[in-house]
């Protein structure tokens, strides 16, 4: 589902970029000439499986929502846009999965491609600001920014909640739901030969 708006009215037309959506490769395109000199609104709502994050340890389980706001001064375009969702995620301390809300908004510069103008090197140190991506031709696909803001997102260690009691570290019961009756000074008897180390 897409839906667009100038800053300044409601357009109802289809642009050409939704005409011709059969024969781009999949992503989320927005066609160039669409962005006037009021700049443009684009709302996209897409099922998780289009974002593809089959290879992560975590699962998207609602509708991504983004919502995009683009201008143009010359060849560059400025887009600022914001990503709801919902995400399953397994805790890192009592290893329990929860859903956590993503709500991130981003920005980002995509300037022309210039070919062979600028050296491998020069391209490689523009491309290392996570702000900046390229565009080719006469439109630009904003689906590889979506995934890596979703990605930048979610926490390294994510935590069930900020006060997780995680899992008793002998006999692995979580202290979220139940006390046990460990000691906390029990010690693996592996390890008792340590006590005796004089520092």
């Amino acid at each position: 589902m897409v839906s667009k708006s100038h800053k300044k009215g409601f357009d109802n037309k289809v642009s050409a970029v939704d005409k011709k959506s059969a024969h781009l490769p999949e992503g989320l395109w927005i066609d160039i000439e669409d962005i006037g000199d009021e700049g443009l609104n684009v709302d996209f709502v897409k099922n998780p499986s289009y974002l593809d994050f089959r290879d992560r340890d975590f699962k998207i389980v609602k509708d991504v929502t983004i919502n995009c706001t683009l201008t143009k001064c010359d060849e560059v375009i400025y887009l600022n846009g914001q990503i709801s969702t919902f995400v399953e995620l397994t805790c890192s301390r009592c290893l329990d999965n929860f859903t956590d809300e993503i709500s991130t908004k981003f920005s980002l510069e995509y300037l022309p491609e210039k070919g062979e103008s600028s050296s491998k090197e020069e391209l490689e140190l523009i491309e290392s600001d996570l702000n900046i991506s390229y565009y080719t031709g006469d439109k630009i696909d904003i689906l590889p920014t979506v995934r890596d803001q979703i990605l930048l997102s979610i926490s390294i260690k994510p935590l069930c909640k900020g006060n997780c009691l995680g899992l008793c570290p002998h006999c692995g019961q979580n202290l979220n739901i139940s006390k046990c009756n460990c000691k906390e000074n029990d010690i693996d008897e592996r390890l008792e030969i340590l006590k005796k180390i004089k520092l």
